[in-house]
């Protein structure tokens, strides 16, 4: 490794090797280079998402609901900064995207093991269900490998859940949450520990970070049908039909079904979380 001070900038970014990553397959699309840009810059900010993520859950593991909103807190940043990245393709032509979409292949987004994994991390029921009992089709054996390993890990909601119970709250059941979350909701009383209000804006954090996954899959289902209209997606999904269904899946449904079944027993008077 060379010394700190003679490195550059390319050097340090490894700018050489990174530029040689952009390869168009098709002739003559100047737009393929866009389209490849954006969704490498998606797979990078993921990798980010992951590091987050995980240590949102193991910060929640330790007892320190703090650390774990802070990190939070950063992962809905950079999910935006995922949106905002996207944006550009709008601006491509749908005959740019049809001039190149031949050399694609069977390859599809759903194809995007670190997607997969962000799901599994959070806890997305759909994930564990769907992914636990079948191979995503198009991965390498060490993508499958290392799904298998985020789906054996614990998941952002055990870990929540597992806070909750250390705080004291039942937490075993979803009604015994919801009374928790009501309860959490309803601010700091006399005599209350420190952590109640910690708690509190640790459940506004999870629920903010379900909502811009929300934001960004809508987003992208919105793209896809402004490029190809109804037709069948490239790795034979429904297309523009299959991420519409997944749009409004949730990552933590117990906190959006507990604002109409736990919040509205709050006090009169008591603010909302």
């Amino acid at each position: 490794m060379p010394e700190t001070a003679t490195v550059t900038y390319p050097e340090y970014l490894k700018l050489p090797e990174l530029l040689s990553l952009q390869v168009p397959l098709a002739d003559g699309v100047d737009d393929e280079l866009l389209f490849i840009t954006v969704h490498q810059v998606q797979e990078l900010w993921f990798g980010q998402l992951l590091r987050d993520l995980a240590d949102a859950r193991d910060r929640m593991l330790d007892g320190d609901p703090r650390a774990a909103r802070a990190r939070l807190v950063r992962s809905v940043s950079v999910t935006r900064a995922l949106i905002a990245a996207i944006h550009p393709l709008r601006a491509m032509p749908p005959r740019e995207f049809h001039a190149f979409r031949g050399v694609l292949g069977s390859s599809s987004g759903q194809q995007s093991a670190q997607y997969v994994e962000i799901a599994a991390l959070c806890g997305a029921g759909w994930v564990h269900g769907e992914y636990g009992r079948r191979t995503v089709a198009g991965l390498a054996e060490r993508e499958r490998e290392r799904l298998a390993g985020r789906l054996a890990e614990p998941t952002l909601w055990e870990a929540f859940v597992a806070l909750l119970a250390k705080a004291g709250f039942a937490a075993g059941t979803r009604e015994e949450r919801w009374e928790a979350y009501a309860r959490l909701a309803a601010g700091p009383l006399d005599g209350d520990p420190a952590e109640y209000a910690e708690l509190a804006e640790l459940v506004e954090a999870l629920v903010d970070l379900d909502e811009v996954w929300t934001e960004w899959r809508a987003c992208h289902a919105l793209l896809v049908e402004r490029q190809i209209g109804g037709r069948p997606g490239t790795g034979g999904s429904s297309g523009t039909e299959h991420l519409r269904a997944s749009v409004y899946r949730r990552f933590y449904p117990e906190l959006w079904e507990a604002r109409d079944a736990g919040f509205a027993e709050l006090p009169a008077g008591c603010p909302m979380g």
